[in-house]
């Protein structure tokens, strides 16, 4: 959360609104064709190498070359879609989209080897190289700006180069614990089954979280999406932070079983408690935040920032729900949360964004984000026959809590909640 302040602050302050709004466009668009063409290959290995540790180097080799026609096939798309999604931008915006648009086959195999480390249990490596990137990014961005060439242009290469090192990293990684296996189209079969399944919640996702960053430069000048792109992107802090949580969530419950609901649960009451704090924090400081970090003329961001952060709160909840629905195998169950959120997206978008602008945009996403979390809680519980109460906090826990945060604990107490 922090690198991602900084790069921000750097970006706004350097290249502002216009600037950070081409910078969104040409990201975006290439990150959410990567998602629409993934397959749900993350998914589908993380649960396969969950269950059985086995298989992780038949996997990668067979994923591998499952993913090539599928790269090209979205490199393809991507070259005849950026004219009308960049309608709105400058030609050299999108000139340097159609540069950065190979980086999509290094985003797919990249999903298949974070979802491998995931099912590997290797979360250490996971977060680490969750880390490195966006700290990569950062000291590039500052040694550029340090420079006098911090631009556009640097900093889409900046991107591309932290994106590259760590797939190398994840890929010796897992060759160094698994080694390369004969692909085993068995396997893929099967594992590409669960992926058709799960692909339809990664696309009803990318919509939810993103249709509003794709469309948006079609209809809006620059610094208009630079100032949704701002508004965004603080909103998404609560849903960064707990995606840490979210995605091992996964793998972790897959592992213990029914045991995992109780993880499951845990990791709910601790999102919206986390979440709640932050974003309430975020809701009553957005103009004095924004203009002191960011600067006056990203003022403009603080009203659709204020209508984001309660559909942010709720999305990060539900993130946890649909992880605990992988984890009981139910992915196609995950998809309709995410399909509803999705409708819910395009519609209004289609029908408020060209008058409504960036205000409009910031109310659908929170309408789809409380939409897709009343969703999967009621399909969660469906699908693991739980009652209500227990997604709730334990009263007799809520009770104790200003007890042991003002009494000095003991040797004894400090021992016992160790």
């Amino acid at each position: 959360m922090g690198l991602g302040l900084l790069t921000g602050v750097l970006v706004a302050r350097t290249l502002g609104p216009d600037g950070r709004g081409a910078l969104t466009a040409v990201l975006t668009t290439t990150q959410l064709l990567g998602w629409l063409f993934g397959m749900g290959c993350g998914k589908a290995v993380t649960y396969a190498l969950s269950r059985d540790p086995s298989v992780a180097g038949r996997l990668m080799s067979s994923w591998a070359l499952m993913l090539m026609p599928v790269a090209a096939a979205a490199i393809a798309a991507g070259l005849f879609l950026l004219p009308t999604l960049l309608a709105a931008q400058p030609a050299e915006t999108l000139a340097l989209a159609r540069l950065y648009l190979p980086m999509i086959a290094l985003a797919l195999l990249s999903e298949l080897m974070l979802g491998l480390l995931l099912g590997d249990q290797d979360f250490r490596t996971f977060n680490t190289l969750n880390f490195v990137q966006p700290a990569g990014v950062a000291a590039a961005y500052l040694a550029l700006w340090a420079a006098g060439r911090f631009t556009v242009e640097t900093a889409v290469a900046a991107q591309a180069a932290m994106s590259t090192l760590v797939l190398v990293a994840a890929t010796a990684r897992i060759l160094s614990r698994h080694g390369l296996a004969r692909p085993d189209w068995a396997l893929g079969r099967r594992t590409f089954w669960y992926a058709l399944r799960t692909h339809g919640d990664v696309v009803g996702g990318v919509v939810t979280q993103r249709l509003d960053l794709l469309i948006i430069p079609a209809y809006l000048p620059a610094a208009q999406v630079g100032l949704y792109a701002l508004a965004t992107s603080l909103s998404w802090l609560i849903v960064s932070l707990s995606s840490a949580l979210a995605t091992v969530v996964m793998p972790a419950a897959a592992r213990r079983g029914r045991s995992g609901r109780d993880l499951v649960l845990n990791s709910l009451q601790a999102t919206f408690a986390v979440g709640g704090v932050l974003g309430g924090g975020l809701f009553v400081f957005a103009d004095l935040a924004i203009r002191l970090v960011y600067g006056p003329a990203f003022a403009d961001s603080a009203l659709p920032l204020r209508l984001m952060l309660p559909g942010a709160v709720l999305y990060a909840a539900a993130a946890i729900l649909l992880n605990g629905l992988y984890a009981e195998n139910r992915p196609f169950t995950a998809t309709l949360a995410h399909l509803l959120g999705m409708v819910v997206t395009m519609g209004g978008l289609l029908l408020f964004l060209r008058d409504g602008g960036i205000l409009a945009a910031a109310l659908v996403s929170t309408v789809a984000y409380a939409l897709v979390f009343a969703t999967a809680a009621i399909l969660y519980r469906r699908a693991t026959g739980l009652p209500w109460r227990v997604f709730l906090p334990d009263p007799a826990v809520l009770a104790a809590l200003p007890r042991r945060l003002l009494v000095k604990p003991t040797p004894a107490t400090s021992a016992m909640g160790e």
